[in-house]
């Protein structure tokens, strides 16, 4: 099953940070999600989106902690 933005259709896709609102979301096995073309959020079956690459660390926050 290939993964498609429900913004601008493309398969270029990552996970996204959880927070505190995914909870229940979590718990219904979906997993945010963002688009890298169009950086649109949304919801993913939890073991399709743990295949997806993770979001990358800012390297201004790299910077800071050094």
């Amino acid at each position: 099953m290939s993964l498609c933005c429900h913004e601008c259709g493309s398969t270029d896709l990552r996970t996204a940070h959880l927070s505190f609102r995914d909870c229940l979301r979590l718990v219904a096995m979906k997993y945010p999600v963002r688009c890298r073309t169009c950086k649109a959020r949304s919801y993913a079956p939890l073991l399709h989106a743990l295949d997806l690459p993770r979001p990358q660390r800012s390297r201004t926050r790299d910077r800071n902690n050094q």
